[in-house]
């Protein structure tokens, strides 16, 4: 047992005042002049010198009544195991270990190993402990196990890694643990900088009662980080040639004054420039390089600036993908001037429209997408697709005059046409928003739906047909088909404007664009990803091989929408068609989100708001539960609140005091009649 306040111990010494009371107390006696004695009785005053206690009842409970009192006012608190509040149970401790990119920062790490090293050299003889590490996704290192030699032995060769902080994985992941520990008094430690991006997402993770969750903050004091946050690489014509202009964004989190930083330059491995600028604080400072010359295949870019305390995101990498242009081959005729005029829009791939013919100027360049507006593909489009071509079949007023199975390669009948002008139009609904061509609208699936079509096809979808979107009504408005390798689209919705204002919307380009993306195989390729992420390869790789940023060579089994790999770590990955060696057939650049970057931490209270316990939200009575970090004494005294008990203990002997004060032989007055003495002088008599 310890005490909060101490000093208040010494009003101990106020327990001798009730015992001089009790020793000291004496009946004095005042004479009174009074005028004759003649008519009263003489009554014999016996007096005595007091020197022992003689009401020990009274004195022991007023002693009690100080005594709790003082110890009220000086807040003791119990260390015990039962006094604090747990139990006597064997503990079940899951030590959460943060690794992410923001544990790189100056001592972070040291302090992390200590700190666990620390917390496993305090557990008693009978409690078990698991080993869980997590960046944005969690490992288990050491399941639950009372060999302290194991747990201390799964940290061996651990460091941080360039990834992001994901707290919610990790305690989804000693939940389960814990199932192997069902009696156990259960107990989450978690090992981090407390970063506040690593929260998000805690707010679904649901947690049994009872479970104790703490955090160990080991994150700096005070901290600044300049970082390399963002690039743009791209393709520009100067002179006749092809150069690659390389713009870099370098940004400052705190400090006091600029600080001076070299950025240097790399592309697909060879340095090709360096700056030196002045990076002013707490702001963003654009670095721009001088042009280089431009390789034909794709270029890895990497920006690197001089290290600080975090140099883990002092680098960024970028691949800027190949400068070959899409070809979209377009037949028939029509109001195709919107649709051509948003294809040439955008870069990333710049995607060319020809006709049938040939490309405009004579170029022969083969098409990877072939469109068929308002007319049937012919015979030729079959052995194209199983190569892995795509088409896209736009069905218009014309094509829908026709009724029935027009063509075995479309995935659906035509039945007419559907005339809306008098319900002011349809509209899209039932959109399949994970499907790779509505990716451009996951953020907002509001945007197609202020599309009004006033005229389109009906369409009767075949059994083998997958519906991408529906009409209002439940007709079908875009269909796919995979034939081979390539795919097939169909679409009753209208691409003009003289059926529907699809044209006017700001939607439309974005579509049009991700529609012969798709079609192709070919997806708008961003200069990086984020780790965490998958990456789907190019369907026409042959057994793919992928080879990570650390060496490690990974073979990915394809499915029904092709191959993909999940890339974890930042860096460049390259993938290769059936073994390591020569030109990489594609590459991809990932980097570890900007928010790593970020080191502000959560505050205590912040870092499990929003789990559930239970099945409900934690209520308030539990926060001690929820404490993000070691709990102090003052912490542990407001938990425990024994000076409520010891006043209420107090007001108790109060109360009896009083009682015991006011009744019996202590609350009534006795008088002794004693018989005239013969004495003269003896006594005095009033």
């Amino acid at each position: 047992m310890n005490f909060l306040v101490p000093a208040f111990l010494a009003g101990l010494a106020s327990l001798v005042v009730p015992l001089v009371l009790h020793l000291r107390h004496r009946d004095r006696d005042r004479p009174q002049r009074f005028p004759s004695l003649m008519f009263l009785e003489q009554i014999t005053i016996r007096t005595e010198q007091r020197q022992r206690v003689s009401d020990w009842p009274l004195l022991l409970l007023r002693l009690l009544l100080l005594t709790l009192l003082v110890f009220a006012f000086s807040r003791p608190l119990f260390r015990a195991r039962g006094a604090a509040g747990t139990d006597s149970r064997s503990r079940a401790v899951v030590l959460l270990l943060d690794r992410s990119q923001s544990m790189g920062y100056e001592g972070t790490w040291a302090r992390a190993l200590d700190s666990v090293r620390a917390v496993v050299g305090r557990l008693d003889a009978g409690d078990r402990i698991a080993v869980v590490t997590y960046d944005d996704q969690a490992e288990t290192r050491q399941r639950l196990t009372t060999d302290r030699a194991a747990v201390l032995a799964s940290l061996n060769g651990l460091s941080p890694r360039r990834r992001g902080t994901r707290l919610a994985p990790a305690l989804r992941t000693a939940r389960q643990l814990l199932l192997d520990a069902p009696f156990a008094a259960a107990e989450i430690l978690v090992v981090s900088d407390l970063q506040r991006a690593g929260a998000i997402g805690v707010a679904g993770v649901e947690l049994p009662a009872g479970v104790m969750v703490r955090g160990i903050p080991v994150g700096p004091a005070s901290w600044e980080n300049a970082t390399v946050h963002a690039l743009d690489a791209r393709r520009v014509v100067q002179e006749a040639r092809t150069v690659l202009a390389v713009k870099a964004r370098v940004r400052r989190h705190g400090g006091d004054a600029p600080v001076e930083r070299t950025v240097h330059l790399v592309i697909n491995g060879r340095d090709a420039a360096t700056r030196t600028v002045q990076v002013s604080a707490g702001g963003e400072t654009v670095v721009t390089f001088d042009p280089v010359p431009a390789p034909d295949g794709a270029v890895a870019v990497q920006v690197a600036m001089s290290p600080d305390a975090l140099a883990a995101d002092d680098t960024l990498v970028a691949v800027v993908p190949r400068d070959d242009d899409l070809v979209v081959q377009l037949s028939g005729s029509g109001e195709t001037l919107y649709f051509e005029r948003a294809l040439g829009i955008g870069r990333a791939p710049s995607v060319l429209v020809s006709r049938p013919g040939g490309m405009p100027g004579g170029t022969a360049r083969p098409a990877a997408v072939r469109v068929f507006w308002d007319m049937l593909p012919d015979a030729t489009l079959t052995p194209w697709l199983e190569e892995g071509g795509g088409a896209i079949v736009v069905v218009g007023r014309r094509l829908a005059e026709r009724r029935g199975s027009v063509s075995p390669l479309l995935p659906a009948s035509l039945a007419g046409t559907a005339d809306r002008l008098s319900d002011r139009g349809g509209t899209l609904r039932d959109l399949r928003t994970e499907h790779p061509l509505f990716a451009p609208f996951r953020e907002n699936a509001d945007a197609l739906g202020a599309v009004r079509m006033f005229r389109y096809a009906r369409l009767d979808a075949e059994p083998d047909a997958d519906v991408l979107a529906r009409f209002d009504d439940g007709l079908p408005a875009i269909l796919e088909r995979r034939v081979g390798n390539g795919r097939l689209l169909l679409l009753a919705l209208p691409l003009d404007n003289t059926a529907g204002d699809f044209p006017l919307q700001p939607a439309y380009l974005p579509f049009v664009r991700q529609l012969v993306l798709h079609a192709s195989g070919r997806d708008a390729a961003p200069l990086w990803r984020g780790t965490g992420d998958r990456w789907a390869l190019p369907g026409t790789l042959a057994a793919p091989v992928v080879e990570s940023p650390d060496g490690t060579l990974l073979r990915p089994t394809a499915d029904s929408l092709g191959a993909a790999v999940p890339v974890a770590d930042a860096g460049v990955y390259r993938a290769f068609a059936n073994r390591v060696g020569g030109e990489p057939a594609a590459l991809l650049a990932v980097n570890v989100p900007t928010s790593e970057s970020v080191l502000t931490p959560m505050d205590s209270a912040e870092l499990l708001l929003g789990v559930q316990a239970g099945g409900a939200t934690a209520a308030s009575d539990s926060a001690a539960q929820r404490s993000a970090g070691p709990q102090t004494d003052q912490e542990l005294e407001r938990r425990q609140s024994p000076w409520r008990v010891l006043l209420l203990l107090a007001l108790l002997a109060l109360t009896l005091e009083t009682v015991l004060a006011t009744r019996g032989r202590r609350g009534t007055a006795r008088r002794v009649v004693a018989q005239p003495s013969t004495r003269s002088g003896a006594e005095r008599t009033t």
